[in-house]
């Protein structure tokens, strides 16, 4: 009994590590995302596309899709998403995923401080060669990108 009690102490310890979130500091250290299985993952048409974020995580990048609406999105809910990648490879798994033609809008940091103002966290655009990176990988696949100024 006590056996089992300890491990359920250490499973729901591992798990809450695991399925953390990034926070908003703008320090180097990497900070672990839950994991997708990308096996499992679907996406469908989104009538008002997708809403793509990133923030740097560790010496990387996380992203962040979200289903388009008319409404502004939070923080937390940018950031507390289930569907987050790191890393570039991931992002290319997530956008596999998405169905042709769709519209991906990614939110740039200047777009933030013009609807958000001040704060707005550590979200914005990676490097322009990772920008390009991820522009021509969309174009591949018959995705439409548009990067939000």
């Amino acid at each position: 009994m006590k056996t089992s009690w300890s491990l359920s102490i250490l499973f729901i310890i591992v798990a809450s590590f695991n399925f953390n979130g990034c926070s908003k500091d703008t320090d180097n250290e990497f900070k672990p995302v839950a994991r997708i299985n990308f096996d499992t993952l679907t996406l469908e048409h989104s009538m008002k596309g997708w809403e793509l974020y990133s923030w740097p995580n560790g010496n990387d990048w996380n992203y962040s899709l979200l289903g388009g609406t008319n409404r502004l999105k939070s923080y937390e809910e940018v950031t507390g998403n289930s569907i987050i990648v790191h890393g570039m490879d991931s992002l290319k798994m997530l956008l596999d995923k998405i169905p042709e033609n769709e519209n991906i809008f990614w939110i740039s940091e200047e777009w933030l401080e013009n609807i958000w103002g001040d704060p707005h966290g550590n979200l914005g655009l990676p490097d322009q060669k990772t920008v390009n990176e991820v522009r021509a990988y969309c174009m591949q696949k018959s995705l439409l990108l548009t990067i939000s100024k």
